[in-house]
């Protein structure tokens, strides 16, 4: 299962599932370019995409679609592959080059991102607060509150990048009195589909995509946008809208006192080393030109903060690996960015995953960025001609990496933690072994605390319905020292039963039990400059045990743990 999250702020949420696994059961794995197996999922990768690239079957226009395809780690690069069209559009200034991961392309509403992250930049440097009321950054919208209108002063920073505004999408964008939007939907005029004449005054005269073509100005777009009535009440209900990220750059630009594409360069591009990403039109033999209507050139003025930005697929996923690595963030204003929806990826699993995504499209491009948090992994991908080819070259790509990279954090985990801890103190009786089991991550096998099988009791008093299921250990991402890694424990049911229709159990509940105001269920492993498992330090009990020699798990497990369990119904 999968939680897909639009990149932008979080919105409250909960998924429901009959089998909660934990979700992150492993800390992100170590993923290198040309290792652990990934160059045989990129080469069947690549065969197959290239094969679809030129198959009349394929499910997109195979003949003027160009595309390219990047994978990365929070550390580099790990693939990336590209195909240029046979057929391009009209180049002005010099012959067409071949699609790569550096040309120039069009992300549109990726754009929405840069913009987001601007904002939570300016909190950061203490400039506003993402509960500021719209109006606070943008006076003069306190000029058009009436009766009907747009509450202003309830909407802030943070409801207008989050998408519950409640303000409409666009002014001066796919209004059915311009022609070019008539022509998008498929007929010649308003009245041709019944529509009555209009009163000229409520023509918005401006537009990018218009007729005549012209960008509104801040001016007009206040003026006339304000006009609009709500959709919803501010908070109620997610909708998208083009007008709040213009809004937000308008706020930006007054916050900074700099052009909205000046402080995008100062504030990340420069910062991150991002070379070739521009809100100004590159030269067009940069970058892919589709044989079809395409918005190459459009000058889209006021609207660059919802999807103005060109740039390569090198250069985004520059950009998540930033985010991955935390470059310009700290890390708890991170996990605070995203809001989930559901769907199967992993099928030995029902365990919840999560991949943040924005889309972005104009006429002729479209474009995904896809953040995989649980590995520390993201997936750019770009398509010039016919966007059908993005939603299937990122399948092809989720379904055969994330399997695989799911394999590595097992193994890499059970390489580092997974065996048998004990005393060396031999008038000790205190044990534990853990092992990775599948997509249950790493698992209490035994935990002997003074000649006492304390798992039995804990499983137990976690579980006093005696309901079969395992103890297992979920990281913190919390470091201790220099070499410290803390996880918890927690008993995962393995069926949960239905008990009406709704489900309470959807909250990580690891702290359950202390001893003398320490936890016991914490446990922090102690790590070589390898990243193995030396000891682990169990607070509650007061106690450090070492990692021994895996020859004597089998002793372990045999003497203790299989044998209390299952008279409990523990394990089955």
């Amino acid at each position: 299962m999968v939680n897909l999250r639009e990149w932008l702020i979080p919105c409250a949420s909960l998924v429901q599932s009959w089998r909660l696994e934990p979700t992150n059961p492993f800390p992100p794995p170590t993923l290198r370019a040309g290792g652990a197996g990934l160059d045989a999922v990129f080469k069947g990768l690549e065969d197959r995409i290239q094969r679809a690239a030129w198959s009349e079957s394929s499910p997109w226009i195979t003949n003027i679609t160009s595309f390219s395809v990047a994978v990365t780690s929070a550390s580099e690069s790990l693939w990336t592959t590209s195909h240029t069209a046979p057929s391009l559009g009209n180049y002005s200034d010099g012959p067409p080059s071949f699609m790569s991961d550096q040309s120039y392309f069009r992300i549109a509403s990726i754009s929405k991102v840069f913009t987001v992250l601007a904002v939570l930049l300016q909190e950061q440097a203490g400039k506003c607060n993402l509960r500021d009321p719209i109006t606070r950054h943008i006076p003069e919208l306190k000029d058009h509150v009436g009766i009907d209108t747009i509450d202003w002063d309830s909407i802030t920073l943070e409801t207008l990048a989050s998408q519950l505004s409640g303000i409409p999408r666009e002014y001066g964008q796919s209004d059915l009195t311009d022609p070019l939007t008539d022509r998008d939907y498929g007929f010649d005029s308003p009245s041709s589909i019944g529509l009555p004449p209009v009163d000229g005054s409520d023509v918005p005269p401006c537009g990018w995509n218009r007729a005549g073509y012209r960008p509104c100005t801040r001016k007009e777009i206040i003026d006339g946008f304000t006009k609009r009535l709500p959709l919803f009440q501010t908070n109620y209900k997610a909708t998208y809208s083009n007008i709040a990220f213009v809004l937000l750059g308008f706020a930006l630009e007054n916050m900074t006192g700099l052009a909205y594409a000046d402080l995008v360069q100062s504030t990340i591009f420069n910062p991150l080393g991002i070379k070739r990403a521009t809100l100004t039109k590159p030269s067009d033999s940069e970058g892919i030109i589709p044989n079809t209507t395409n918005d190459w050139s459009a000058d889209i003025g006021t609207y660059d903060p919802t999807g103005g930005i060109y740039t390569t697929t090198s250069d985004l996923a520059l950009f998540a690996r930033s985010i991955l690595t935390n470059k310009l963030l700290d890390q708890a204003t991170t996990n605070a960015w995203f809001h989930p929806r559901t769907g199967d990826i992993l099928t030995d699993s029902d365990r919840v995953q999560t991949i943040v995504t924005k889309a972005g499209g104009l006429h002729g491009y479209s474009s995904q960025l896809l953040l995989i948090l649980e590995y520390d992994l993201s997936l750019v991908i770009f398509a010039a001609g016919d966007g059908h080819a993005i939603a299937w070259l990122r399948e092809e790509v989720l379904k055969s990496l994330v399997p695989r990279v799911e394999g590595i954090s097992r193994s890499q985990i059970s390489d580092r933690l997974s065996g048998l801890y004990s005393s060396n103190d031999a008038n000790v009786n205190s044990s534990l072994v853990l092992e990775v089991q599948g997509s249950s991550g790493l698992v209490v096998i035994s935990w002997i605390s003074n000649g006492t099988d304390f798992l039995a009791h804990y499983a137990a008093m976690s579980n006093p319905k005696l309901r079969p299921g395992h103890v297992q250990l979920i990281p913190s991402h919390i470091r201790r020292g220099t070499n410290g890694q803390v996880w918890r424990a927690e008993f995962i049911q393995d069926e949960l039963p239905f008990e009406g229709l709704v489900n309470m159990n959807l909250i990580v509940d690891v702290d359950s039990f202390t001893y003398a105001s320490r936890s016991l269920e914490e446990f922090e492993f102690q790590l070589d400059e390898a990243g193995r498992a030396m000891r682990v330090n169990l607070p509650g009990f007061r106690i450090s045990l070492d990692r021994q020699p895996r020859k004597e798990i089998a002793v372990a497990v045999g003497a203790s743990s299989h044998r209390l369990m299952k008279p409990l119904g523990l394990i089955h």
